[in-house]
């Protein structure tokens, strides 16, 4: 039976900051408090932290919402090739603003408030704060339709699980910064489970439509969903780290349900309520009812903004982890990818 003591075990101890301090040391001082959002956020590097240092876990990073645009992109590219996450879920809209950067395009500081009319006149497409200018766009898909030539000349007869159309893209990526590119030269898996609906999706149909067009590029969805469930199945413990929701997220949760296992850590970090029904604001707990997450798995939601909130939880666990930290991720070790098919 739960006593009246049994609720009064720890004291909130009150942030104290004497001259200069490490992320990491803030994030302890707030695991120190222990309340409102910067305990979670406390919680959640413990939580990372504690995923990277267990060998047989295999961690998914979930994209959903404009992450790549606003500024993410070079830190979940240097997050694949320091074998800090393990399998990318992503919509495909993140990977389309990677692959623009990477034919010369850009993203720009703009503002919320600017007319948007103005906007259009002078060809600026607008992601809330940040603009990009439509010639950049129209470079890329002229640039997509000669690589969806490419490849589909190279897989003639072949159809494409979402991870190997993203593979190859990143192997006609040639920019170091790029995630399509990181994640091709070190083999870590990236699934698009939307990736009709993005630009790549409108690529293809200047691809596929032109006069006198014979090979087409085939990519089929249903290849995923055999691909990431047995990731899932043969890696001994599953975590995930979750921008936003969605797709993204809810490729993840039915993966580790489908492999009938369920996550052993999640973090999500989110700003939606769970009050209208969608998932990118469903509980934890509403996950663990679906058995997508283990009852005691080691978990938490943050709710806040993913631009400020996951780079604070990368930067602090990264100091934690040390310099000469490395990484040999299960999936990996195991030549997983080769045991379901591999690329």
């Amino acid at each position: 039976m739960v006593e009246r003591k049994d609720f009064l075990q720890e004291p909130v101890k009150h942030i104290k900051i004497n001259g200069k301090i490490t992320v990491d040391q803030l994030i302890q001082q707030y695991g120190n408090a222990g309340s409102f959002g910067a305990g979670r956020l406390s919680v959640a590097c413990d939580i990372y932290e504690r995923m990277l240092r267990d060998d047989d876990c295999t961690v998914f990073l979930a994209l959903a919402g404009a992450v790549v645009p606003a500024g993410m992109r070079s830190l979940i590219a240097d997050l694949i090739r320091e074998r800090l996450v393990d399998v990318v879920v992503s919509t495909g809209a993140n990977m389309v603003h990677d692959a623009l950067e990477a034919v010369g395009g850009h993203h720009y500081k703009g503002h919320w408030q600017v007319d948007d009319y103005l906007l259009y006149k002078y060809h600026i497409y607008r992601i809330y704060d940040v603009f990009v200018p439509e010639e950049d766009f129209i470079k890329l898909d002229y640039t997509l339709v000669k690589i969806y030539d490419a490849m589909a000349a190279e897989n003639e007869g072949k159809s494409l699980s979402s991870k190997d159309f993203a593979w190859e893209l990143g192997k006609r990526l040639d920019n170091p910064n790029s995630i399509l590119r990181a994640a091709y030269e070190t083999q870590t898996p990236i699934f698009l489970p939307a990736v009709r609906d993005s630009e790549f999706g409108y690529a293809y149909l200047l691809h596929a439509s032109r006069k006198n067009a014979e090979k087409t590029l085939k990519v089929d969805a249903f290849k995923d969903v055999l691909e990431i469930t047995e990731i899932c199945k043969r890696s001994p413990r599953i975590g995930m780290i979750v921008i936003g929701g969605g797709v993204p997220r809810n490729t993840v949760q039915s993966a580790a349900l489908a492999s009938e296992k369920g996550m052993d850590y999640a973090v999500i970090i989110t700003m939606d309520r769970p009050e209208t029904g969608g998932l990118s604001g469903s509980t934890l707990a509403e996950t663990v009812s679906w058995g997508k997450v283990k009852s005691k798995a080691d978990k938490i939601m943050v709710i806040g903004d993913a631009m400020i909130i996951f780079p604070i939880i990368v930067a602090s666990v990264i100091e934690r982890l040390g310099e000469n930290f490395k990484r040999i991720p299960y999936i990996q070790r195991e030549n997983l990818l080769a045991a379901i098919g591999g690329s």
